[in-house]
């Protein structure tokens, strides 16, 4: 649609196409042919409504091309007695509410309106699920089918795309008994694959072209800073950031909770993670200028975390007390119930940089939100926490981020890791804990002296409010198989 010419061509050819009775293959090949096919006097006083679908890809035209489309409609609009065209109804994404060209306004639609389609209920995809399981002679886990619901947000068109996944990628890996279990499932998600579906999928590929425009860069710190990794409604007070809400929100990156209520999220994980693999680290390039730290192929685990630290966004951090918060169960500057960076911040800072250093030297990084449901279907009662994975043809690494976690917290996550260790057959496994806890690297708090937790390395990242202080412990399995211990050591910031 680079001239006006081909662009009204292709109309012509597509309204043959569907509508052969009323249109030959050379009737329309400008916007007077287009006017003068829909006077009144050939349609026998019939009422015509023009169904425009996938209309956003009319934003991928030039500002002249826009126009003609645009005036053209405008023009039959105006003088609507001669002509058979009643209505014209576009579909798309919530963002063709809102066209963008240099002209003048020409824009034809005196309704402007969303009918949007809802997402799929749990219910729902337990029953599409049920289909097709009759139809592929397969079984699949009751809990696949909730984990596809929860990263999907129920989603349609990302429910689908996880069935088409398990049927080109997942089936023929079955065993004899068909049956597609956690374990199976979990780790396909940390190949790449569902991320590659999804950016040839054309609205999420349009989605992130968009989000690479210079003239979305504002929107993105914003995304960046408040939204990403996070998934409950934020409240926005502020009319500015209301107007950058509703652009992301146009775009398909956050949903909005109602139309009276200006409160947002991430619209689904899988978004989350696109957003983050596909965006952020395009737009934000600082990474370590340091040779990737290996030994025998692999990745110096430690060493890797010290370096992406010394690289971490100090804005970003500060921030985060007042825009990406949590309330820390530890005593933070002496006192209780301080407001802390939660773990989304220091996931998206710590991928980020992995995705744009290490990736380099053939490691594959792969970012994982995972849900913690602790009473069925109370939304209050559910949490997240992140895996970071890292893979080699010969060693899978597992990085699980922890933000300010109390002993009980710790506690769990040192079991956690090893059981989701085990589902991804990995070698090497790490708590990450970012904390703002008082003596937290003076007094770490390390897994039982249990055998149990013998492959467990843990470190703790202490900072204050201005990123200014860190320090590090660290209980890591060295080259000779036995523990080392570092506790307390200042890490030098760039």
């Amino acid at each position: 649609m680079n001239t006006i010419d081909t662009f009204w061509s292709a109309v012509g050819v597509e309204l043959c196409i569907g509508s052969p009775q009323h249109f030959g293959l050379n009737d329309v090949k400008s916007a007077d042919d287009f006017m003068l096919k829909f006077r009144k006097e050939p349609w026998n006083d019939k009422q015509v409504v023009l169904f425009i679908d996938e209309y956003d890809e009319l934003f991928g035209a030039n500002d002249d091309v826009k126009s003609s489309f645009l005036g053209t409609i405008r023009s039959i609009k105006n003088a609507k007695r001669f002509y058979a065209l009643w209505s014209s109804v576009v579909i798309g994404p919530l963002s063709i509410l809102f066209p963008k060209t240099d002209k003048r306004n020409v824009s034809p639609f005196n309704v402007l309106d969303s009918l949007r389609n809802p997402n799929f209920t749990l219910a729902q995809v337990e029953s599409l699920y049920k289909a097709y399981e009759n139809d592929a002679k397969l079984t699949i886990a009751p809990e696949v089918i909730k984990d596809i619901y929860e990263r999907t947000n129920g989603h349609a068109g990302l429910v689908c795309l996880c069935g088409k996944a398990i049927s080109y990628s997942l089936e023929k890996k079955l065993d004899e008994g068909r049956s597609l279990d956690f374990k199976l499932w979990s780790k396909f998600l940390v190949s790449p694959l569902v991320l590659n579906s999804m950016i040839m999928y054309l609205p999420f590929k349009k989605m992130v072209d968009d989000l690479l425009r210079p003239d979305a860069k504002e929107a993105l710190d914003f995304l960046r800073s408040v939204f990403v990794g996070f998934f409950d409604f934020i409240q926005i007070h502020s009319t500015d950031k209301r107007r950058l809400a509703d652009f992301l929100t146009a775009e398909g990156v956050l949903i909005r909770e109602s139309s009276t209520e200006f409160s947002y999220r991430m619209s689904s994980i899988f978004v989350d993670g696109l957003v983050r693999r596909e965006v952020i680290p395009l737009l934000y390039k600082s990474c370590p200028t340091v040779p990737v730290p290996k030994i025998d192929g692999g990745l110096k685990v430690l060493d890797a975390l010290i370096e992406s630290i010394r690289c971490f966004d100090k804005t970003i951090i500060c921030n985060a007390f007042n825009r990406s918060f949590k309330t820390a169960l530890v005593k933070v500057d002496g006192c209780q119930n301080r407001m802390v960076p939660r773990e989304s911040v220091y996931d998206t800072e710590l991928n980020r940089i992995l995705l744009n250093w290490i990736v380099n030297e053939c490691f594959e990084v792969t970012g994982q939100w995972h849900l913690i449901d602790h009473a069925d279907n109370d939304e209050k009662d559910k949490h997240y926490y992140s895996n970071i994975t890292i893979m080699t043809p010969r060693k899978t690494v597992v990085l699980e981020l922890l933000a300010s976690a109390n002993k009980k917290e710790l506690n769990e996550h040192f079991e956690r890791v090893l059981n989701y260790a085990e589902m991804l057959s990995a070698d090497d496994k790490w708590i990450v804990n970012f904390t703002c806890e008082d003596d937290a690297t003076k007094n770490p708090h390390w897994p039982p002296n249990d055998r149990k937790f013998e492959s467990v390395n843990v470190v703790h990242f202490f900072h204050d409010r201005k990123f200014e202080n860190v320090r590090m412990s660290a209980r890591y399995i060295s080259n000779s198989g036995t523990f080392s211990y570092i506790t307390d050591q200042v890490i030098q910031l760039q």
